[in-house]
């Protein structure tokens, strides 16, 4: 081959080669520059569908703090938890709504408005989530006030009864007590009698009959008149109550809740007048030393007195 041949063949494959190249420096640009994922409407649907994509969760996110918020304030008002329930299930509808829309692959410009749609109602019910929330807190303060004072009001009540019945427990046991008698000069001694009702006193016991108890009940102007009913208990030296069941004895209920035994009772009718009486007691005394006499009423003991008997 001759040299000049040589050197067409050569350029003949630089030409080749320069095509080729061109060629595919046209390919690549044309598919940088009509790919769809490089276009600028497809950059800029990307951008938007980012966008949209965090103003839902954001939106979302708020969402769910205030309800967290108002969920703390419900049970107070039963039309308002019913609503927040219908509400509830109309937001999990939209969210449905929005998810479905968000997978397509394909989303024309009305899926893109349907989601902003959405994204715009999800903001107005936290709106209205925020006011709701403002509203039940200042319901609830309110209540947390009225019971306050209730309560209050109620301590206070209590107190206040409580202190009219202990006054009314005071002044009754107070009154209870004012009817009771006021014994005075009281004396008990053994007598003997002689003929013609005539007593001796004597402090024998092989000659004394009977033992007799005298006192005076005093004025007392707040026992009403009628029947009142006084009940004689004698004691011997070794501290025992002296009882002849043939003869009246008897058990009475002490002011304490506790029983005793009586020796004898007596009636009599009073007019609110000091009346002088004499109980007379003649069983079952044997032993010398020192003796006690009381008197009681309505389970209180109104008076009492010693002696001894040799």
């Amino acid at each position: 081959m001759s040299e000049e041949q040589s050197k067409g063949n050569n350029t003949n494959k630089i030409l080749i080669a320069i095509c080729i190249l061109l060629a595919l420096g046209c390919a690549f640009f044309a598919y940088k520059t009509f790919n769809p994922k490089n276009s600028v409407e497809y950059i800029t649907l990307l951008d938007q569908k980012q966008n949209l994509d965090t103003d839902y969760q954001t939106t979302l996110k708020t969402l769910d703090e205030s309800k967290s918020q108002l969920a703390a304030l419900q049970g107070q008002n039963e039309d308002m938890d019913k609503m927040l329930e219908e509400r509830e299930t109309a937001l999990n509808n939209l969210k449905a709504q929005y998810e479905t829309l968000n997978k397509k692959a394909n989303k024309t410009s009305a899926d893109k408005s349907k989601m902003q749609a959405i994204i715009d109602e999800l903001q107005s019910q936290n709106k209205s989530y925020l006011e709701q929330i403002q509203k039940l807190a200042e319901e609830k303060k309110i209540l947390i006030e009225e019971n306050t004072k209730l309560n209050t009001d109620l301590t206070s009540e209590k107190e206040t009864t409580k202190k009219l019945t202990t006054d009314k427990t005071y002044l009754q046991g107070k009154f209870e007590l004012g009817k009771l008698l006021k014994t005075q000069n009281i004396i008990a001694v053994g007598v003997k009698a002689k003929s013609g009702g005539k007593e001796i006193e004597t402090n024998k016991i092989n000659k004394l009959d009977k033992i007799k108890v005298c006192f005076e009940t005093g004025d007392n102007k707040v026992l009403d008149p009628g029947n009142v009913t006084l009940y004689l208990r004698l004691i011997n030296p070794q501290g025992n109550t002296i009882v002849q069941e043939s003869m009246g004895s008897g058990i009475i209920k002490l002011s304490d809740g506790t029983d005793a035994q009586f020796t004898k009772s007596v009636d009599f009718a009073f007019q609110g007048a000091s009346k002088k009486m004499c109980i007379y007691w003649s069983q079952n005394i044997y032993t010398e030393g020192k003796y006690k006499a009381e008197v009681y009423q309505s389970g209180y003991k109104i008076g009492e007195t010693s002696f001894d008997l040799k």
